[in-house]
């Protein structure tokens, strides 16, 4: 069985391996260019990988949109690795972080071959379905802050 560590990016060099395994997963197949599985707002973001046998086989990233909001995006486990709960526990860690962030509602882009993956871990759909670099995604939210409703206290009765 795989002995797996789940943290965050600790150096450069594993956040270079971690784009590399991004890039294999999430735009290679499409036929994009390398480079293509950054964007401008992964300075600041919190970068969480899936390690196994010294290898990057799985990676997610969470970023904070407001101060209740933060947005989890770029969710890649390596195919041969696929539907073993490595994405379950990706997942899992960065709803952990994003309640560390106070965040009360995190948010994310499925694509709709992944939506019942992000329901079984409690987001629900939001919004149409549209189309994103041609492959058809839907945006899904989860509520991490339990809003608690205010006790209602009967007086005590004289007796």
């Amino acid at each position: 069985m795989l002995q797996l560590d789940i943290r965050e990016v600790n150096n450069q060099q594993e956040l270079a391996e971690m784009f590399d395994q991004r890039w294999l997963v999430l735009r290679s197949p499409l036929g994009m260019e390398r480079g293509s599985e950054r964007d401008d707002r992964e300075n600041g973001a919190c970068h969480i990988i899936a390690k196994g046998d010294r290898t990057i086989i799985g990676s997610g990233r969470l970023r904070e949109l407001s101060p209740e909001l933060g947005s989890i995006s770029y969710i890649a486990v390596l195919p041969e690795f696929q539907n073993q709960g490595i994405g379950t526990k990706l997942m899992e860690r960065l709803i952990a972080e994003a309640k560390e962030k106070n965040f009360k509602t995190v948010r994310l882009m499925s694509r709709i071959n992944a939506v019942k993956f992000y329901k079984n871990l409690g987001f629900i759909e939001k919004d149409n379905p549209f189309e994103y670099l041609g492959i058809p995604h839907i945006f899904m939210e989860l509520k991490t802050a339990v809003e608690t409703a205010s006790i209602q206290t009967k007086p005590a009765s004289a007796g």
